[in-house]
């Protein structure tokens, strides 16, 4: 689970194909639906400070994604991370939704990935209104290998004294 500055988290996770490297890029073409070069399935909740689910969705379903601003570049590393990010809760029936990005300030304005922290946002599409969330360093990802060829990303973490509580909270449960 990802805490943000103000207490809302997210959790997502992400499954490859086979012919996926232990490190890879999917980026969307620009417009949507695109079949995934090495994404099967991906899936975004997002929740509030009192750990309430506000919303869900599934943006690459079967290796097609949905999203035409999908972006998730995925290094196994010693510490496996997402190094750019654009992910969101967006389903065609949702409005507005809810999305996590490192190419977007929390104006709303896009910039280079990687020059602004993970932003987290609720935007209204009907009209185009960015509200910005909060923010977090850095995401990482834990992996399971369940079948071969197969990897779960879990988004995982937090800023340390909301990462220590939730932890301690997930334990307990």
């Amino acid at each position: 689970m990802r805490i943000f500055s103000n207490g809302y988290s997210a959790q997502g996770s992400f499954t490859t194909k086979s012919n996926a490297p232990a490190s890879f890029s999917e980026i969307s073409p620009g417009s949507a639906p695109f079949a995934t070069q090495f994404l099967q399935s991906k899936s975004l909740s997002i929740f509030d400070s009192n750990n309430t689910l506000l919303q869900s969705g599934s943006q690459v379903i079967n290796g097609i994604s949905t999203d035409q601003f999908f972006r998730l570049d995925y290094n196994n590393t010693l510490t496996p991370n997402l190094t750019a990010l654009n992910i969101s809760t967006e389903t065609p029936s949702q409005n507005p939704y809810y999305f996590i990005a490192n190419n977007v300030d929390p104006s709303g304005t896009p910039v280079a990935v990687g020059s602004t922290a993970y932003n987290l946002f609720l935007y209204n599409r009907t009209t185009d209104n960015y509200n910005f969330l909060g923010s977090t360093s850095s995401i990482q990802a834990t992996t399971s290998v369940p079948e071969p060829f197969t990897i779960v990303g879990t988004i995982i973490g937090g800023t340390a004294a909301f990462r220590m509580r939730k932890k301690l909270k997930a334990i307990a449960d």
